[in-house]
Parts: structure tokens; sequence; C-alpha cells
């Protein structure tokens, strides 16, 4: 449903939070499906750039991350994405034709929490701030891949739209985990 145009001012608390949910399914559907069209070539060609800018992230977590717990995961990150890249990349050159489109700074800032990986790197605590901007992250990715999963009729698609979804959602419930535990007071 398009949004534009209702006052949101008037939102509070739930409703509010819905909103920002569905702000963020509509920026994922037009990240997919330019023109309103959703290809496969325009998930791949959204998601490469993402995913990138993920593996940036968790290597500022590697080199400067406090807690061992962040470190495993920004390598678990950095491997898992890197490997979806080479794939991405594959399924790219089979797909054929230009690029469906090309990601602006401020829509990779959206999907990144308007935080670049040099900012992250000056944050403090780095955990916390790495944890807060990539629970954003993932959750844009998720937003993208549950379109692919709407859309798509490619099973190699599907399959890696799927295991997108399953992994990030399992690494936010970690990384709110581990946010509640080592920074309780906010």
């Amino acid at each position: 449903a398009n949004m534009q145009g209702m006052d949101h001012g008037e939102m509070s608390g739930m409703e509010g939070m819905d909103q920002a949910s569905m702000d963020s399914e509509e920026a994922a559907r037009q990240m997919v499906a330019p023109n309103g069209e959703y290809s496969d070539a325009a998930f791949v060609d959204s998601m490469v750039p993402h995913h990138e800018g993920a593996v940036e992230m968790a290597q500022v977590a590697l080199e400067n991350a406090e807690h061992e717990e962040t470190r495993t995961l920004a390598q678990d990150i950095v491997s898992a994405q890197r490997a979806e890249i080479e794939l991405f990349g594959e399924i790219r050159e089979e797909l054929g034709g230009e690029p469906a489109m090309e990601m602006s700074q401020e829509e990779m800032e959206g999907m990144m929490g308007n935080m670049d990986a040099g900012e992250l790197a000056n944050q403090r605590p780095i955990d916390r701030a790495l944890i807060d901007a990539m629970i954003l992250h993932h959750e844009s990715a998720i937003a993208m891949a549950n379109v692919a999963l709407q859309e798509s009729e490619d099973p190699e698609i599907l399959r890696i739209a799927e295991d997108i979804v399953n992994a990030q959602e399992l690494e936010i419930s970690q990384m709110r985990a581990w946010r509640g535990e080592w920074y309780p007071e906010g």
C-alpha cells in the first residue's frame, strides 16, 4: 500500500513502529522492483552492494570489537556474505543484460543505518554501534529477500532469499541478546 500523503505525525507508540516497518518494506520493494516491476536482476543488483556494506562494517568489527563474540559474528558475516556476493555475480552473468539499477548513496546509507564503515570505526562502544547498525542493515536485507520470496519464480533465487532471511533473523536475535546483556542502559 502506498502510504504517501498520510500525516504520520499523529501516530504514536506501536502505530509508529508499524509505520517504520511498512516504510522499510516499501523501500525494499522499490529496491528490487524498480518502476513497480520485480526482477531477479534488480534483486541481485540490490543485494550485492548491500552485502558489500555489511562486509565493510564487519571488517571494522574484526579490527575494533571489544567482545570476542562480536568478532566471531563479524567473521561469519564476512565469510557468508562474500560467498553470496560471488554467487550473485554468477547469477547476474546468467541473467545477462546491464545491471537493473544503481544504488544511490542515500539508498545505501538508509540500508546501513545512516552509518558507513568509517563512521562506525569511530563510535564507542564499538560493539554497541555495530550491533545497532547491523540490525538495521540485516532488517533491510530481510525485507528485500522477502520481496524476492513473494515474487521470484527462480528456484536458486528463492533458496538464496530464504537463506538470507533465516541466517539474518538468527543473527539479529543473537545481536539483540548481546545488546541487552552488554548495554542494558540503552
